[in-house]
């Protein structure tokens, strides 16, 4: 196993033509403008830019307006086994979110939600995770360098989709969001007690 100062380079190799695909096949981004412009939800289209989220939406709420913030990620393959094995659970239920993405809804707080498009679960494909579930759910963090222009370092969560919220079809998923923002974002604030319960968590009984 490689020492911390020297990340294992098999675990994910990320290589320019996937950048390329990426950028050529943007189905999910032309999927949720749809049901956006089906709900009459007014929105913008920041996909282009790598330092905001990927959407804006403006949703009426409580008799006034409230700018949601949302950053759509997929997962088109299975991934390779050193991500499992360092997450420490199944590959069905890994989700992998670049941490410079996931910092982007910060600013936004707490009207943020990371959505994800799980291409290998055909019952549930979209895996919504609330701002709370990013900050508070358990996740494992790893670190690797790249080389572009210069030597650096890039960060990884690695996520539990069990943790976020699995809806059948994106119509669920913005309503879901609407339901959450109306009655249950503030009763998450208020609580006392640990936000959900997360899968593959340890309780410490001493």
């Amino acid at each position: 196993m490689s020492s911390a100062s020297e990340p294992d380079k098999s675990i994910y190799e990320r290589r320019p033509e996937y950048w390329t695909r990426d950028l050529a096949d943007r189905s999910f981004e032309e999927a949720i403008k749809a049901q956006l412009e089906t709900l009459g939800w007014p929105f913008r289209d920041q996909t282009v830019a790598h330092h905001r989220p990927d959407f804006l939406v403006k949703l009426p709420l409580r008799r006034k307006e409230v700018v949601v913030a949302l950053e759509a990620k997929e997962k088109r393959q299975h991934y390779r086994e050193g991500w499992t094995s360092l997450a420490g659970f199944a590959e069905e239920h890994l989700l992998v979110q670049d941490e410079v993405s996931a910092r982007t809804l910060l600013a936004h707080a707490p009207h943020a939600f990371l959505l994800f498009w799980d291409h290998l679960n055909e019952a549930e494909p979209y895996v919504c995770f609330t701002l709370l579930d990013l900050f508070c759910q358990p996740k494992v963090r790893l670190e690797r360098p790249i080389h572009r222009n210069s030597p650096r370092l890039k960060a990884k969560w690695l996520l539990d989709r069990r943790n976020g919220r699995a809806f059948p079809h994106l119509r669920a998923v913005f309503a879901f969001i609407n339901t959450y923002l109306a009655r249950d974002l503030a009763d998450e604030l208020r609580a006392l007690g640990p936000h959900r319960p997360g899968s593959n968590e340890a309780i410490d009984r001493l």
